[in-house]
Protein backbone atom coordinates (compact mmCIF):
# COMPACT_ATOMS: atom_id res chain seq x y z
CA UNK A 1 0.00 0.00 0.00
CA UNK A 2 1.39 3.77 -0.87
CA UNK A 3 2.28 5.97 1.78
CA UNK A 4 -0.62 8.15 1.19
CA UNK A 5 -3.26 5.42 0.60
CA UNK A 6 -1.83 4.45 4.49
CA UNK A 7 -2.21 8.08 5.38
CA UNK A 8 -6.16 8.25 4.04
CA UNK A 9 -7.03 5.39 5.62
CA UNK A 10 -5.19 6.43 9.14
CA UNK A 11 -6.79 9.95 9.29
CA UNK A 12 -10.32 8.09 8.23
CA UNK A 13 -9.92 6.09 10.93
CA UNK A 14 -8.76 7.99 13.93
CA UNK A 15 -11.94 10.44 12.24
CA UNK A 16 -14.28 7.65 13.22
CA UNK A 17 -13.03 7.09 16.56
CA UNK A 18 -13.53 11.24 16.80
CA UNK A 19 -9.19 11.45 18.03
CA UNK A 20 -8.47 14.00 14.86
CA UNK A 21 -8.91 17.73 15.53
CA UNK A 22 -9.98 18.48 11.74
CA UNK A 23 -8.67 21.98 12.31
CA UNK A 24 -6.29 22.84 8.84
CA UNK A 25 -3.43 23.51 10.78
CA UNK A 26 -3.72 20.22 13.17
CA UNK A 27 -4.50 18.25 9.92
CA UNK A 28 -1.51 19.63 8.16
CA UNK A 29 1.36 19.32 11.45
CA UNK A 30 -0.18 15.58 11.50
CA UNK A 31 0.40 14.73 7.64
CA UNK A 32 4.14 16.51 7.92
CA UNK A 33 4.99 14.50 11.32
CA UNK A 34 3.77 11.21 9.15
CA UNK A 35 5.69 12.54 6.05
CA UNK A 36 8.73 13.09 8.43
CA UNK A 37 8.41 9.38 9.90
CA UNK A 38 8.69 7.69 6.87
CA UNK A 39 10.98 9.38 5.11
CA UNK A 40 13.47 9.70 7.59
CA UNK A 41 14.34 6.07 8.13
CA UNK A 42 17.69 4.10 9.05
CA UNK A 43 18.83 1.19 7.21
CA UNK A 44 20.48 -1.78 8.64
CA UNK A 45 23.09 -3.67 6.40
CA UNK A 46 25.90 -5.62 6.64
CA UNK A 47 28.17 -3.88 3.79
CA UNK A 48 27.31 -0.40 2.68
CA UNK A 49 24.30 -1.09 0.35
CA UNK A 50 25.23 0.04 -3.73
CA UNK A 51 21.83 -1.00 -5.33
CA UNK A 52 18.55 -2.48 -5.30
CA UNK A 53 19.45 -6.18 -4.85
CA UNK A 54 21.71 -5.61 -1.78
CA UNK A 55 19.94 -6.60 1.47
CA UNK A 56 19.30 -4.42 3.68
CA UNK A 57 16.78 -3.57 6.67
CA UNK A 58 15.00 -0.55 6.87
CA UNK A 59 12.65 0.95 9.41
CA UNK A 60 10.80 4.09 10.39
CA UNK A 61 11.84 6.12 13.19
CA UNK A 62 9.18 4.91 15.09
CA UNK A 63 9.81 0.98 14.16
CA UNK A 64 13.26 1.34 14.96
CA UNK A 65 12.66 2.47 18.78
CA UNK A 66 10.11 -0.51 19.01
CA UNK A 67 13.21 -2.83 17.56
CA UNK A 68 15.92 -1.62 19.66
CA UNK A 69 13.38 -1.49 22.51
CA UNK A 70 13.07 -5.20 22.43
CA UNK A 71 16.56 -6.33 21.71
CA UNK A 72 17.66 -4.50 24.56
CA UNK A 73 15.12 -5.69 27.05
CA UNK A 74 16.32 -9.37 25.42
CA UNK A 75 19.78 -8.96 25.73
CA UNK A 76 20.11 -6.95 28.94
CA UNK A 77 18.79 -10.39 30.47
CA UNK A 78 20.58 -12.75 28.50
CA UNK A 79 24.44 -11.31 28.67
CA UNK A 80 26.71 -12.44 30.79
CA UNK A 81 30.23 -11.83 30.33
CA UNK A 82 31.41 -8.57 29.29
CA UNK A 83 31.64 -9.39 25.56
CA UNK A 84 28.04 -9.35 25.06
CA UNK A 85 27.12 -6.98 27.64
CA UNK A 86 29.27 -4.50 24.87
CA UNK A 87 27.10 -5.20 22.18
CA UNK A 88 23.56 -4.62 24.29
CA UNK A 89 25.51 -1.32 25.54
CA UNK A 90 26.14 -0.85 21.41
CA UNK A 91 22.78 -1.08 19.96
CA UNK A 92 21.19 0.87 23.23
CA UNK A 93 23.84 3.75 21.78
CA UNK A 94 21.62 4.25 18.63
CA UNK A 95 19.17 5.96 20.35
CA UNK A 96 17.27 8.53 18.64
CA UNK A 97 16.51 11.01 21.05
CA UNK A 98 20.02 11.54 21.70
CA UNK A 99 21.83 11.27 17.90
CA UNK A 100 19.11 12.25 16.04
CA UNK A 101 15.67 10.92 13.93
CA UNK A 102 16.48 8.82 10.90
CA UNK A 103 20.33 8.87 12.50
CA UNK A 104 21.50 5.55 13.78
CA UNK A 105 21.41 3.13 11.03
CA UNK A 106 24.62 1.28 10.90
CA UNK A 107 26.55 -1.99 9.13
CA UNK A 108 26.37 -5.28 11.77
CA UNK A 109 30.62 -5.47 10.52
CA UNK A 110 30.56 -2.45 12.68
CA UNK A 111 29.30 -3.81 15.53
CA UNK A 112 31.94 -4.48 18.75
CA UNK A 113 32.47 -7.98 17.87
CA UNK A 114 35.48 -9.52 19.61
CA UNK A 115 37.94 -11.28 17.18
CA UNK A 116 38.51 -14.11 20.16
CA UNK A 117 34.55 -14.76 21.00
CA UNK A 118 32.75 -14.15 17.56
CA UNK A 119 31.05 -16.97 17.31
CA UNK A 120 30.09 -17.46 20.53
CA UNK A 121 28.83 -13.58 20.78
CA UNK A 122 27.35 -14.47 17.05
CA UNK A 123 25.04 -16.86 18.83
CA UNK A 124 24.70 -14.35 21.98
CA UNK A 125 22.53 -12.07 19.22
CA UNK A 126 20.58 -14.64 17.83
CA UNK A 127 19.36 -15.90 21.23
CA UNK A 128 18.79 -12.12 22.00
CA UNK A 129 16.43 -11.93 18.51
CA UNK A 130 14.36 -14.83 19.12
CA UNK A 131 13.95 -13.66 22.88
CA UNK A 132 12.53 -10.80 21.81
CA UNK A 133 10.14 -12.39 19.27
CA UNK A 134 9.26 -14.85 22.01
CA UNK A 135 8.22 -11.35 23.99
CA UNK A 136 10.70 -11.53 26.54
CA UNK A 137 10.20 -8.62 28.75
CA UNK A 138 7.06 -6.88 26.87
CA UNK A 139 5.62 -6.24 30.09
CA UNK A 140 8.16 -3.47 30.85
CA UNK A 141 7.43 -1.71 27.90
CA UNK A 142 3.90 0.85 28.45
CA UNK A 143 2.81 0.57 24.95
CA UNK A 144 1.88 -2.57 23.18
CA UNK A 145 4.26 -3.09 19.58
CA UNK A 146 2.50 -4.15 16.47
CA UNK A 147 4.14 -7.84 16.07
CA UNK A 148 3.33 -7.79 12.48
CA UNK A 149 5.50 -4.82 11.45
CA UNK A 150 8.11 -6.03 13.91
CA UNK A 151 8.47 -9.40 14.03
CA UNK A 152 9.60 -9.12 9.95
CA UNK A 153 12.01 -6.99 10.98
CA UNK A 154 13.60 -8.97 13.33
CA UNK A 155 13.97 -11.94 11.07
CA UNK A 156 15.57 -9.60 8.72
CA UNK A 157 18.15 -8.59 11.13
CA UNK A 158 19.22 -12.09 12.23
CA UNK A 159 19.59 -13.04 8.36
CA UNK A 160 22.26 -10.07 8.48
CA UNK A 161 23.62 -11.25 11.90
CA UNK A 162 23.87 -15.08 10.42
CA UNK A 163 25.85 -13.42 7.21
CA UNK A 164 28.85 -11.74 9.58
CA UNK A 165 32.03 -13.89 9.04
CA UNK A 166 34.55 -13.76 11.07
CA UNK A 167 37.07 -13.10 8.32
CA UNK A 168 35.48 -9.80 7.42
CA UNK A 169 35.67 -8.13 10.85
CA UNK A 170 38.28 -5.31 11.45
CA UNK A 171 39.37 -5.47 15.31
CA UNK A 172 40.28 -1.96 15.55
CA UNK A 173 36.11 -1.23 15.53
CA UNK A 174 36.40 -2.90 19.16
CA UNK A 175 39.57 -1.14 20.46
CA UNK A 176 38.48 2.35 18.69
CA UNK A 177 34.77 2.26 20.24
CA UNK A 178 36.24 1.64 23.85
CA UNK A 179 39.09 3.78 23.56
CA UNK A 180 36.28 6.93 22.97
CA UNK A 181 34.49 5.77 26.05
CA UNK A 182 35.06 8.35 29.27
CA UNK A 183 35.96 6.25 32.93
CA UNK A 184 32.06 7.15 33.68
CA UNK A 185 30.70 5.74 30.52
CA UNK A 186 28.71 2.46 31.35
CA UNK A 187 31.05 -0.07 29.53
CA UNK A 188 33.92 1.21 31.65
CA UNK A 189 32.40 1.16 35.44
CA UNK A 190 30.50 -2.16 35.91
CA UNK A 191 27.72 -2.02 32.93
CA UNK A 192 24.99 -0.11 35.11
CA UNK A 193 21.05 -1.31 34.77
CA UNK A 194 17.81 0.91 34.70
CA UNK A 195 16.42 0.84 37.83
CA UNK A 196 12.75 0.66 36.24
CA UNK A 197 13.15 -1.64 33.51
CA UNK A 198 16.65 -3.72 34.58
CA UNK A 199 18.71 -3.28 30.60
CA UNK A 200 22.03 -2.19 30.36
CA UNK A 201 22.70 1.58 30.05
CA UNK A 202 24.64 3.53 27.31
CA UNK A 203 26.45 6.77 27.84
CA UNK A 204 22.84 8.28 26.52
CA UNK A 205 21.10 6.48 29.63
CA UNK A 206 18.02 4.27 29.56
CA UNK A 207 16.79 3.72 25.26
CA UNK A 208 13.73 2.71 26.57
CA UNK A 209 13.17 5.41 28.86
CA UNK A 210 14.57 8.04 26.34
CA UNK A 211 12.44 7.03 23.38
Amino acid sequence: MRSADLWKNLTAIKRVAGTVNTNRWTLEREQQLYREDMIMANTIYLERPTGLADPVLGMSNGLTDVFLNVLILSGSQLAKDEHEKRLIVWLAEQDQSAVGGGAVGFSVLDMPWNLETFHKDQIFVLKTIEAAKAKRDWGKLDYTPAEELLLPKLDQFAVLISQVKQSELQQDSLEEWLAQAAENDPVRCGFPRCQKHHTLLSVFGCQICNN
